[in-house]
């Protein structure tokens, strides 16, 4: 069996989080120092900006493959890379059939 699956890049989401929170921080700091209007503008384009992060694209591609049950060993292959910030992650790990002599 194999499979692939686009989600949302754990490194990416984290990076954007960060970015949206030093932004909040900066509005908030603002408040009594900048006009009502300005303010507020900048409250509206923090939201705008939270808004589009909620709504981003899945970058990060996985694929995997499980197989070898008939020969009595469990084989799984995993790879996933992330379109913008290129995190990258591969594995491959294999079980013995609890039980069972492994044929070859």
């Amino acid at each position: 069996m194999s499979a692939d699956n686009w989600a949302q890049c754990p490194r990416c989401t984290a990076t954007g989080l960060k970015a949206l929170d030093e932004r909040d921080e900066a509005v908030q700091a603002s408040y009594g120092k900048v006009p009502v209007d300005e303010f507020d503008e900048a409250r509206r384009q923090h939201a705008a900006a939270v808004r589009e992060f909620d709504l981003r694209h899945n970058t990060f591609r996985e694929d995997y493959e499980i197989y070898g049950a008939e020969g009595g060993v469990i084989t799984v292959e995993y790879a996933g890379s992330c379109s913008e910030c290129g995190l990258e992650l591969s594995f491959t790990d294999q079980r013995p059939i609890p039980g069972l002599e492994v044929q070859r």
